[in-house]
């Protein structure tokens, strides 16, 4: 195996690939990484990066928690919400159908009402009679109140 190199402009480079034209594969050893010289930092600092280190591990568990509790209680709040939704449209649906039944009621009370007996009995069995006109009080008031004040008694 040799090594080529390269001229350019009068520089020379020298190419650090490997190539052979045999089917072997060629082992290369990996390039040493430059480690710090952790031993050279003071024992303090030494450990308030690993605190440091653990406090933000800590940290990021703690957001991803916060984050996937918030997912969760919105979750909640939809299912809450669309239980809501149609317990509420239950209840309308039911107000009306009371409403229908309500006002149907009504409406057989009032056709059953005779006034023509309800007259009769207040003429003949109680002794009641029509108001003459010297009977008949008016009041004009001021109409801003929606009540009108009895300061004595009427006879």
């Amino acid at each position: 195996m040799e090594t080529q190199t390269l001229e350019f402009k009068g520089l020379k480079r020298r190419n650090n690939s490997i190539y052979t034209n045999s089917n072997l594969a060629v082992q290369v050893k990996p390039k040493e990484k430059h480690k710090r010289n952790l031993e050279v930092l003071p024992k303090e600092v030494k450990k308030f990066n690993i605190s440091g280190k653990l406090l933000l591990s800590f940290f990021y568990i703690l957001c991803i928690g916060l984050f996937i509790g918030s997912i969760l209680m919105y979750i909640s709040l939809q299912g809450q919400m669309s239980t809501s939704v149609d317990k509420i449209a239950s209840l309308q649906s039911q107000y009306e159908t009371m409403k229908k039944n309500n006002d149907a009621d009504l409406a057989a009370i009032n056709n059953s009402i005779d006034y023509e007996e309800i007259r009769r009995i207040a003429i003949e069995e109680l002794g009641m009679h029509y108001a003459s006109d010297g009977q008949i009080v008016s009041y004009t008031e001021d109409y801003t109140n929606d009540y009108v004040r009895v300061y004595s008694v009427i006879h």
